[in-house]
């Protein structure tokens, strides 16, 4: 469901190469706390690289967003479409995603104080810091009630800047226009190289990430002016695609990082790019992306998002002692197969019954409705 009423499958298939690459960095990470003779040392290998830094999936996620939200700006200044209200922009954001994040939270603080007996005393500054998405900049930290609110804090700051950032597509020349945009990625990627440590709290804000957005613009501007919303398909893609999925995780790993940082951070958001444009238009490459069982888990992505972390740590409780033989990757897969159906379930459960309804652009007025129409009514005598 979208706004516009406009699907595109490939969004929600690259939501899945997202969320699936950081399910199994959490997985492997929980496995390695939990089972270190079995899973702790694993990461040098190629698969365990690629696993443990499956939280990449994050970065993932913040070109989709720019992209995303992108598309109905650029579609006024480069197609002549309406112009976006900013009423409905913002309303849009807060009636879409604070339901389901609100809700989220308030029951992971229940679970932490209720079931696993942490101080409610100390927890509660974290909460409400957390509920207005100010947690990174307050304590520099990623939130104890759900560690994964850390992005979706940064994603917020992002929705504020977008209408700003959206006058880029009013240069009505092509190259001007994408070599600004270019021009500020590079310049953005260099400042956070260079300026912004672990310790910063600029270190989890837009600051140190707003080039991923940006990555998502430029997707916008092709997917528009270039292809015209039908991109062709070429075989070529499909090769880059087989190829630089795996690598790039490899290539985001400590061991190339550590090599040459400089180079894998400049190009790493441009090789992001190369691959999101070949799952527009490559031809077993868009087959799979699109794919109605990809994208119906990439298309609740979300909910799998809020809730995963936590449902892992209760269950790897379960299965940390399960190797059934010394393959590392072997292994893995054993607890992903494990894990997947018994995530999807309540994520499933989550989105059906309280993100899919938030989707719906008048889901608050039908829900005034029905508080009307289940109030008793109160004649005069």
């Amino acid at each position: 469901m979208t706004a516009s009423g406009a699907f595109i499958p490939e969004i929600d298939g690259l939501r899945f190469i997202a969320i699936f690459a950081v399910v199994v960095f959490h997985l492997a990470a929980g496995l390695a706390i939990k089972s270190p003779a079995a899973y702790a040392l694993s990461q040098n290998g190629f698969v365990g690289t690629i696993a443990w830094h499956g939280f990449r999936g994050v970065e993932l996620f913040f070109v989709i967003s720019g992209f995303i939200l992108a598309l109905p700006f650029a579609s006024h200044f480069l197609e002549g479409r309406p112009r976006v209200s900013l009423g409905q922009y913002f309303l849009r954001r807060v009636t879409r995603l604070e339901p389901p994040y609100l809700l989220a939270m308030m029951l992971l603080f229940l679970l932490q104080t209720v079931v696993r007996g942490r101080s409610a005393a100390q927890l509660w500054p974290h909460l409400c810091a957390s509920l207005v998405y100010l947690h990174n900049l307050v304590y520099g930290t990623e939130s104890p009630i759900n560690n994964i609110s850390w992005s979706l804090e940064i994603e917020i700051q992002f929705y504020l800047l977008v209408p700003l950032l959206s006058m880029l597509f009013a240069i009505r020349n092509k190259i001007a226009r994408r070599a600004i945009i270019t021009a500020v990625c590079a310049v953005s990627t260099a400042l956070g190289w260079l300026f912004i440590s672990p310790g910063d709290r600029a270190y989890l804000s837009i600051l140190r990430f707003d080039h991923f957005f940006l990555i998502g613009f430029l997707i916008a501007d092709i997917y528009l002016v270039d292809w015209k919303r039908r991109p062709t398909r070429s075989w070529v893609w499909d090769a880059i695609s087989a190829v630089c999925w795996p690598a790039l995780f490899y290539f985001w790993g400590a061991g190339a990082a550590e090599r040459d940082p400089v180079l894998v951070t400049l190009l790493a958001p441009w090789a992001v790019m190369a691959l999101y444009c070949a799952a527009f238009r490559g031809h077993l490459t868009n087959r799979v992306i699109v794919n109605t069982g990809i994208t119906t888990i990439g298309g609740m992505c979300y909910s799998v998002y809020l809730l995963h972390n936590p449902a892992l740590a209760l269950l790897i409780d379960r299965t940390r002692s399960l190797a059934p033989s010394g393959i590392y990757g072997a292994n893995l897969a054993v607890q992903l197969a494990i894990f997947g159906p018994l995530l999807l379930i309540p994520c499933g459960a989550y989105f059906l019954l309280i993100k899919k309804p938030c989707m719906r652009k008048d889901w608050p007025r039908k829900a005034c409705q029905r508080l009307r129409a289940l109030s008793p009514s109160v004649t005069a005598d």
